[in-house]
């Protein structure tokens, strides 16, 4: 079990790191692009790759929806409630705000319900390791120069970390029953059928442009069915705390992308910052593998 843990936590980092570049990908987007077509759009692009995988590689995908259906809608729909209120909140708060109270408050949200619901224990290196990469990605994202504070922005940030952690703990229980392309798949399927009203109110002609079109594409196979294909594999011999925990490598990434890629310059202390998430993702990750 050991072996298949070091695993998890290498594909969840890997998820987190292609999760990383999804910033940067959207900044080169031509910018008429509407938040909320580009999150639902995402959904679609992924849950279409992620069907294709599941039927080349699992042969009980109709059949498998039915081992765990309540589950799999709720996985679904807190997974679609994750990106339009994730989108939503950037689009209100900035980024800097928007990110940090969402990728910052999922561990919590998934640390209180394994304490309080599945009466889970916890070492107290990955307490601490989680605690660590909190503040450092709280840290690195408040010292940006986007910081604005809106009551509205805060309360969609901590819905989208609510979700996130929510969307985890559902996976987390499904995918011990069917395989994790399964899982991805259906999960997608119906995060993507969820999000289909943003495409009428929302204009989204744009999304076939050249300028857009490689980007989403992009954004919605690799950044996102990919990733979550790779997340949702971790989930199967991981908390899902500690999943969520390990997922905070993804503003790592950002931030090295954004500096390389888009020449955006940051600060001693977010990149201080940065070396606290990396701490504490060490001893995160260490707890679960030992």
């Amino acid at each position: 079990m050991t072996n298949n843990k070091r695993l998890s936590i290498l594909t969840v980092i890997l998820a987190a790191i292609l999760w990383g570049s999804t910033g940067t990908i959207q900044a080169l987007i031509p910018d008429y692009k509407e938040p909320l077509v580009i999150g639902a759009v995402r959904l679609y692009l992924a849950a279409f790759y992620l069907l294709l995988i599941s039927i080349v590689f699992d042969k009980d995908l109709f059949s498998s929806v039915f081992q765990s259906p309540a589950l799999i809608v709720c996985s679904g729909l807190f997974m679609m409630l994750y990106n339009m209120s994730f989108f939503a909140a950037v689009l209100i708060s900035g980024v800097g705000v928007g990110t940090a109270i969402t990728i910052g408050s999922a561990p919590v949200w998934a640390l209180l319900f394994e304490f309080f619901i599945l009466k889970s224990k916890h070492r107290l290196n990955k307490l601490f390791g989680a605690t660590l990469a909190v503040m450092g990605i709280s840290f690195l994202m408040l010292f940006g120069d986007d910081t604005k504070w809106s009551s509205l922005g805060v309360s969609l940030a901590l819905v989208a970390g609510l979700s996130y952690a929510l969307y985890s703990l559902c996976t987390s229980r499904i995918v011990k029953k069917i395989s994790h392309h399964n899982t991805a798949a259906w999960t997608f399927l119906i995060a993507a059928f969820f999000s289909t009203p943003v495409f009428i109110f929302y204009p989204s002609s744009w999304i076939i442009s050249n300028e857009a079109i490689y980007h989403l594409i992009f954004l919605g196979i690799f950044a996102t069915g990919l990733a979550y294909s790779f997340f949702t594999f971790g989930l199967k011999y991981l908390n899902s705390s500690t999943a969520v925990t390990l997922s905070l490598a993804e503003p790592v990434t950002a931030v090295f992308l954004a500096i390389i890629i888009l020449g955006e310059f940051f600060s001693i202390a977010q990149h201080l910052a940065i070396l606290v998430i990396m701490i504490g993702l060490f001893f995160t990750s260490r707890s679960e593998a030992d």
